[in-house]
């Protein structure tokens, strides 16, 4: 045992003698250094969001200059993105309390650039025109990577397309824009009175989403689209100012012969620049709406919809609405979170999760999913107050003429079962006892043809990105859950618990839910719930009378 004491002893005091001290680089009279004797890294954390991307990608590379009050320390130095930070051969000066001036753009030129041009076709990808640049001051010198705010340079331009034309849209493009701008030293853009006119190809992000940069100017644009089948359709846009940092976005929906842009449309990116809008504006051509309740049906917007009177004594909607005002098109991006409206969803080919169904069938078949302010008739982020949301019991919205969004009322008194605060009401005609539950065999008994079509669950505004709801692994093929939208409000959150003074962070309106999680179709269920009005689902309309 003392043999053994006497190795840990000796071990120990060879490790004491040996162990380096690290430096803790705040002491002013000595030299910054690392272990190795040598000046730290200089390292860069970004705070940027990319045109096409949510981040930096491997491998991009800025441009860095240091300036100290003594003079540059580092000018025009590449910089390399690992995934983490950005950083590459620059080292600190050793004197620790001198503080600088950091400066960075991308993309890294060999030179500053004192000018910056954006790609005429940019279908391949907008990034490489997305200048950016940040400066941070009062630097010194230390081991930890700083952070540099970036921001957007130039402006961002988004299409949402509604393609009517048939087929896939061979080129969407904007004519009458100069490309070159003229940069200050903090990288301000100021467009190239001299620079030609051109033509610029926008990026294909997805079928109803395009995307392409320009640089800030005063200009009168024409939008064109060039279909599959050769045709070339243009239409001339108002006077805008684009200003750097924002995004502006232009609906247009692509008909076989013509082109139509209308201003209607919400901002989710960059800074609000809000929409670019037609020379001459189209007159919104009236919504056609007939009933034909003793063939059991209506057409809405030159679309038929099954109807049924149940045994609650009003008539409802057999089929779920796939409605969309003129000019707007549903998002088929989870991080779309004021869109408004998504295409539906359906399972993927191998079971395993849930995904957007783009198909004209599958929108015929399962109509859109919608959040609450956009079947209200407004625009997401529309209703700031509870007063507001009370307001809209019983409303219309997006239903036609004679009909609205089901009342918390509606729901208890056809299925019975609904969440406090309403009252269960065990009477109504699609209640059953055997389950305290409404029942989805009952309703389609009756001709309603409900089923569990899924919902984008996005739970407050405060959420970045929604996700799918309806998929659960113990039911693989099948969507197995999801919420309707409703109209009666049911409760509030606010950004700090309790305070109505910090603002509104959630809202909640009655809405159905749907559940087929179960081993029998005949214990399939559907009760009143409470939705979060960013949650994206279905709607039923009831008639008025």
């Amino acid at each position: 045992m003392k043999k053994f004491l006497i190795l840990l002893t000796c071990i120990a005091a060879v490790a004491a003698c040996t162990k380096k001290e690290v430096p803790t680089w705040t002491n002013p009279d000595q030299p910054i250094v690392t272990p190795d004797g040598q000046a730290p890294l200089l390292k860069v954390t970004p705070v940027i969001t990319k045109v096409t991307e949510t981040k930096f990608e491997n491998g991009d590379a800025i441009g860095i200059t240091v300036t100290r009050e003594a003079g540059a320390w580092a000018e025009n130095k590449k910089l390399t993105f690992d995934g983490t930070v950005f950083s590459g051969d620059v080292k600190w000066y050793p004197e620790g309390t001198d503080a600088s001036t950091v400066t960075a753009y991308y993309p890294y030129a060999a030179t500053v650039p004192t000018s910056f041009s954006v790609a005429a076709d940019q279908s391949a990808g907008a990034s490489a025109s997305d200048l950016v640049a940040g400066s941070v001051s009062g630097v010194k010198p230390s081991a930890e990577a700083i952070v540099v705010p970036f921001q957007h340079k130039l402006s961002l331009i988004v299409f949402n397309v509604a393609n009517n034309a048939g087929g896939d849209l061979k080129e969407i493009s904007l004519d009458g824009a100069k490309l070159m701008a003229n940069l200050a030293p903090d990288f301000t853009p100021t467009v190239d009175a001299d620079a030609p006119a051109a033509s610029v190809k926008a990026f294909k992000k997805s079928a109803t989403s395009y995307a392409l940069i320009l640089p800030p100017q005063t200009v009168v644009l024409t939008a064109k689209v060039e279909t599959t089948g050769g045709n070339i359709l243009s239409q001339n846009l108002a006077e805008a100012t684009l200003e750097g940092g924002k995004k502006y976005t232009i609906n247009m929906v692509v008909n076989p012969d013509d082109l139509v842009i209308v201003a209607q449309g919400d901002i989710q990116d960059w800074t609000d620049g809000g929409e670019l809008t037609p020379e001459n504006p189209p007159v919104p051509t009236p919504v056609q709406f007939e009933e034909k309740l003793s063939d059991g049906y209506f057409t809405y917007d030159n679309v038929r919809y099954n109807v049924v009177k149940l045994d609650d004594g009003k008539w409802w909607m057999a089929q779920n609405l796939a409605y969309l005002p003129q000019g707007k098109t549903p998002a088929s991006d989870l991080s779309a979170v004021t869109a408004g409206v998504f295409y539906p969803l359906k399972i993927n080919d191998g079971n395993t999760s849930a995904e957007f169904d783009t198909s004209a069938e599958g929108i015929a078949a399962k109509g859109y999913l919608y959040q609450a302010e956009f079947a209200f008739g407004l625009k997401v982020g529309d209703l700031t107050t509870v007063a507001a949301a009370e307001a809209l019991q019983g409303a219309q919205g997006i239903c036609p003429d004679g009909w609205h969004i089901p009342t918390g009322e509606d729901i208890v008194n056809l299925v019975g079962k609904a969440v406090p605060p309403l009252t269960n009401n065990t009477d109504a005609p699609y209640y059953d006892a055997a389950t305290s539950n409404g029942s989805i065999a009952l309703l389609n008994a009756d001709g309603f043809n409900m089923d569990a079509f899924g919902a984008i669950s996005i739970l407050d505004n405060t959420r970045t990105a929604g996700t799918f709801m309806g998929w659960a692994s113990g039911y693989p093929d099948k969507i197995s859950s999801g919420m309707f939208i409703g109209s009666s409000y049911a409760g509030v959150t606010y950004n700090t618990s309790g305070d109505e003074t910090s603002g509104i962070k959630n809202l909640q309106f009655f809405g159905l839910m749907p559940m087929t999680n179960k081993a029998s179709e005949s214990a399939y269920t559907c009760s009143g719930t409470k939705v979060s009005y960013r949650v994206a689902g279905p709607l039923r309309c009831v008639r008025d009378n």
